[in-house]
């Protein structure tokens, strides 16, 4: 009886030691998600401003111009796209659908967005004004 007695308080003992572990893996496991999609948001707003203060930069060119501007090729670990439409600047994860977005500081009043988009995983970024047109690719 003292056999059974003893091996029945080690698969307890072991059983607490699995729930120890399992429970502690979920838990920074959860952590490290939440980080990792506040990280993403943060890059994925930083790409989106330096996106737009280079077209607000190009805008203020006298005449047609162009600027090719390098970004990150992922932000987080997530590959994202660069969309320019009238409402304004979207930048979008393509594994999480966490978008930015801007209105890029009311140029649309004075310049017509052309339906265009970039994908990061080029690496770069080329803004075009033509006219009183811009467009990215």
């Amino acid at each position: 009886m003292k056999a059974v007695s003893v091996i029945f308080e080690h698969a307890i003992l072991f059983m607490f030691g699995i729930v120890i572990f399992i429970s502690c893996v979920s838990f920074f496991s959860s952590y490290e998600v939440h980080f990792k999609s506040l990280s993403t948001e943060d890059q994925l707003s930083e790409v989106r401003e330096y996106v737009e203060s280079n077209m607000v930069k190009l805008v203020e060119r006298e005449g047609d111009s162009s600027v090719e501007i390098s970004i990150p090729r992922k932000a987080g670990s997530d590959y994202y796209k660069i969309e320019l439409s009238n409402q304004g600047l979207n930048v979008t994860s393509l594994e999480t659908g966490v978008t930015k977005h801007s209105p890029i500081y009311n140029l649309s009043q004075n310049f017509k967005f052309m339906d265009s988009k970039a994908i990061s995983s080029a690496g770069n970024v080329i803004i075009y004004k033509t006219g009183n047109q811009i467009k990215i690719s």
